[in-house]
Order: structure tokens, then sequence, then C-alpha cells
């Protein structure tokens, strides 16, 4: 039996607005012990790998509402012990947003955000994402695709259709003033299905735009889809991209899914799996793939959970050079524990 945990769709209405209205706090933390086997020394550590903490508060209910989220990320290499200052774990801004909302009569939904906002594709990718602390998403982990922007971003919906447009820096987290450039993504989503217990969304995006004072090109275009059925749930991803980093001449296809299934209440088994095709001069393929297998103390109602899991990293041909923070082939142990403790004040 899936519990709340795994569906929390609002079946009744296809897009909801982003709630204006309300107080919305959210904490996720995803907390790591690894073992990587190497030629070498192993490597051991105990990781923080996420920790977010966010809060929307209404400014005008139901119109508008500014959202702040900041994230813990790790500052050192890995393996590392010194990062900015000798602290290897380091606290910034990931959302940053002022947000607005006006529902008209005939059912259309219009929204609209300004400051670092949430990238339409990883929102979408992520939505229902239950498998973050096993990995990140495909064009994140393997496309470097920034989680959030310097934007501005407008989003239409109509009944089971919604089409947003984001125009930002392009750069992310990361150097987000130093691009004269812009990017421009769009992405439009349909609910394809919407039953009780069911739900299937599929998506298409396209993005053109640059990275760094170089305008080094940065371009994708792509579609996936969201599944939720009484048994399981997943996702999958099909992108092909123009330029990687600061490597423009690089093409190539991602394909990406990830799924989460109940064993029996309480316990799960989860996957994902991802890989990255180009050519570059010559050509190369960098894939990750790893599953899980875990319990849900206290029930599928809360968000605390236990994983058991394995990573598998290979790479062949340039793709080290390209991608860099997944390069060379590893295969890590992990002992996780991952907490999402949502609280919302009517």
């Amino acid at each position: 039996m899936i519990g709340s945990a795994l569906i929390f769709f609002t079946l009744g209405q296809a897009f909801a607005p982003f709630g204006a209205d309300r107080l919305q706090v959210e904490l996720e933390i995803y907390a790591q012990g690894r073992w990587t086997p190497r030629s070498g020394e192993d490597l051991a550590e105990l990781a923080l790998d996420r920790g977010e903490l966010g809060a929307r508060v209404a400014i005008l209910p139901g119109v508008a509402a500014a959202e702040l989220r900041v994230e813990a990320i790790r500052s050192a290499g890995e393996g590392g012990a010194l990062g900015i200052d000798g602290d290897t774990t380091v606290i910034r801004v990931k959302r940053a947003q002022v947000l607005a909302s006006h529902t008209f009569g005939g059912g259309v939904i219009l929204d609209g955000a300004m400051g670092f906002a949430a990238d339409p594709w990883i929102a979408f990718v992520e939505d229902g994402y239950t498998v973050k602390a096993l990995s990140r998403t495909g064009s994140e982990r393997l496309l470097a695709w920034p989680t959030s922007d310097l934007a501005a971003v407008g989003r239409v919906a109509y009944g089971p259709v919604r089409v947003a447009v984001s125009v930002g820096n392009g750069e992310g987290l990361q150097f987000p003033e130093r691009n004269n450039g812009k990017t421009t993504t769009a992405m439009a989503e349909v609910v394809a299905v919407r039953e009780s217990g069911w739900r299937v969304v599929v998506a298409g995006v396209g993005r053109d735009g640059s990275i760094g004072p170089a305008l080094v090109r940065d371009r994708r275009l792509g579609g996936g889809a969201n599944v939720v059925t009484p048994y399981a749930r997943g996702g999958v991803e099909l992108v092909e991209a123009w330029g990687l980093g600061d490597v423009g001449e690089v093409e190539g296809v991602l394909v990406s899914g990830w799924l989460d299934v109940p064993i029996v209440e309480c316990w799960f088994a989860a996957g994902h799996a991802s890989t990255f095709g180009f050519e570059n001069g010559s050509r190369g393929r960098i894939s990750t793939f790893g599953g899980a297998i875990g319990a849900m103390p206290g029930g599928p109602g809360l968000g605390l959970r236990v994983w058991l899991a394995v990573d598998r990293t290979t790479t062949s041909g340039t793709a080290m050079a390209v991608v860099g923070g997944d390069g060379g082939d590893a295969t890590t142990f992990l002992v996780i524990a991952s907490a999402i403790a949502p609280f919302v004040m009517e």
C-alpha cells in the first residue's frame, strides 16, 4: 500500500496556485555514510548531502508572497578537509523570490516570480521526486542544469495545461551576475491522466542561452513524464544538449529515469539510472545508476526514511574532462537518513 508520503498530488485540480494565503515552512535533510572502494586507499566518510530550509510568507494574502530557501553545500572537494575559510560545509541562498498569483473567473491561473527563482524544468522533474536522497535528477547531475537562477518567470495554467517561460542569467547559483547574455527557458505541461490514485503529467522543454562572459552556448530540447499509481511512482527524462559547462562544442543526449516502489507497509525499494552520451572531438559517455531498499519508521505518512543504497558511476571517452564532478569509475555504498518536514499554517 502506498501511503501519503508517495501520493500527495491534489487530484481535484490539475495545477493549483502557489498558495500565497498562508505560511509554509519546509525542512529537508539528507545525511549519508559513504564507503567508496578505490585502487589505493578506500574513502569512508560521513557527509551531509543536502540540507535545505525554506519559508514562504504571504505579503498580500491570495495575491503575493515572498520565499526564501537556503541550503547547506559542501565547499571542499571529495575526501577533502578544507573548504571556504576552513569550513567544509557552508550555507548559501537557493531561492529568494517574490511571487504573485491570480485566478481568473474562467479558471485561468496566472503566476509570476522574480529573483532567485526555481527553474521550470527542474521544478517539474522534482515534482514528487521521492529519491533525492539516492541521487540528484539526471538533468542536474549530468547536465549541470541549475535548480534556480536570477530570473523572471511567468506561468499560465488552464485546465490540464500549463505553460511557463523563464528569462534569466543562465548561471544558476554560481557567478550569477557574470553573463551579459540571457537564457530563455520555455516549458509546457499536460496532465494526461488524473483519476483516483493515478496521475500522469507529460512535459516538453526548450532552452536557449549561454554561460559565462564568453557566451558559451547552453541549449536544451527535451521532454519527460511523472507518473503516480497506487502501486509505484516514477519519472523519465529525455534531453538533447548543445554545450555543457564551459565546453560549447559538446552535443549529446541524456536519458534518465527513476522508480519508487513500496514492498510491504513501511518498506520500499527505489532505483535510478541516467546516461549521457556525447561527442566532443571523440565520443564519450557518462552514466550513473543505483538502487536502495529502505524503511519508513513511523509509517509512510511521515517524511522520515532510512536507506541502504549503492551508487555506480562509469565514464568513457572524454567524459571526465566535460562533466568533472562525476568523472571516473566509482562504486559507492551508502547508508542514508532522510527527513522532509513540511509545515503549513492556515
